[in-house]
């Protein structure tokens, strides 16, 4: 499929072409395993070399971005306020707990993550479900996912025009950069797991719980 995506794209450009960039940089947020990253970067190497407009690129990339980014916002939206549908691996007293703990982080620095969320790689659909089950708002999202996006296009057009005519050059630092950054990420998480680990704390006890009422005064 791959393949045939990029020999399409590499016979011409036209309305269709931008198209289907627009359409691969959203379907990865909905599909992470689809080769989105890879059929973008491909867009901007025919920015480079082919004759496509690079601002057409950069709108259909950054456009597809941000619609899937809201889509995957609004699957979110939708989970946080049906956790009695969710299936009992979820109702998990610890993992229920842990998924708290990561809106709440949302609840206070949603925009910062969202931000982030373009240079992280695979993962990065994750970032819009917490951030529709944190309840914020779909045009701060769209804000700071759509910023995300367009820093992250215009990174990757400057690597186009930079590696020229090499292909095979532009895809090798795309894989380094997604070992580097998918590595670093798989830390950050890691460390933040071990101090979660060793800073949960059970909710306090009720002392009022459980314990009788007192008995009414006798009468005198």
């Amino acid at each position: 499929m791959l393949e045939t995506i990029l020999d399409y794209l590499r016979e011409g450009e036209g309305p269709l072409a931008y198209l289907i960039l627009a359409a691969s940089a959203a379907i990865e947020y909905l599909i992470p395993p689809f080769p989105g990253d890879t059929i973008s970067l491909f867009g901007t190497f025919l920015a480079a070399t082919a004759g496509y407009s690079a601002w057409l690129v950069y709108l259909a990339l950054t456009a597809g971005s941000v619609g899937g980014g809201m889509l995957t916002w609004a699957f979110g939206r939708y989970v946080g306020r049906h956790r009695d549908r969710w299936p009992a691996f979820l109702r998990r007293p610890r993992v229920e707990r842990g998924i708290d703990r990561i809106v709440a982080l949302f609840e206070r620095h949603g925009a910062a993550y969202l931000v982030l969320n373009r240079f992280v790689p695979v993962s990065r659909a994750f970032f819009f479900i917490a951030a529709g089950m944190s309840g914020m708002r779909p045009l701060p999202v769209a804000i700071w996912g759509g910023l995300s996006a367009g820093l992250w296009n215009a990174l990757i057009l400057l690597l186009g025009y930079s590696a020229g005519r090499r292909w095979d050059r532009l895809q090798q630092l795309s894989h380094e950069y997604a070992l580097l950054s998918g590595l670093a990420f798989a830390i950050v998480v890691g460390v933040a797991w071990i101090w979660l680990r060793r800073h949960r704390h059970e909710e306090p006890e009720d002392p009022t719980r459980d314990t009788a009422p007192p008995p009414p005064p006798a009468d005198r």
